[in-house]
């Protein structure tokens, strides 16, 4: 196992996987949302900072919600096995989730 799998493995640990009993359809006042509406591509460095914000947000029990996200962007996401970390943030008059 190389230092990057170990240190991998180590940070996934400290993330929670959102599973289907912690959906909302809305954000609570204290969860964080992320506007990415002007992101055209997820770079190792935006990667990070999403996933310091999520690891943040789990220590102070609140969700983090990504808005204005592609849905090639979430496949992106859920490909890497990052997808279940976040919430998609809904569009007026749609229901919340990846496109």
């Amino acid at each position: 196992m190389t230092e990057h799998e170990r240190g991998t493995r180590q940070a996934n640990r400290e993330l929670t996987v959102l599973t289907g009993q912690d959906h909302r359809p809305t954000p609570e006042k204290r969860d964080l949302v992320v506007d990415l509406s002007g992101v055209r591509e997820l770079n190792l460095t935006s990667l990070a900072l999403l996933l310091t914000a999520q690891r943040n947000a789990q220590e102070e029990n609140r969700s983090v919600w990504l808005a204005g996200l592609p849905g090639q962007m979430w496949e992106a996401l859920y490909a890497m096995g990052l997808g279940p970390f976040f919430k998609a943030f809904p569009k007026p008059g749609q229901a919340a989730g990846p496109a």
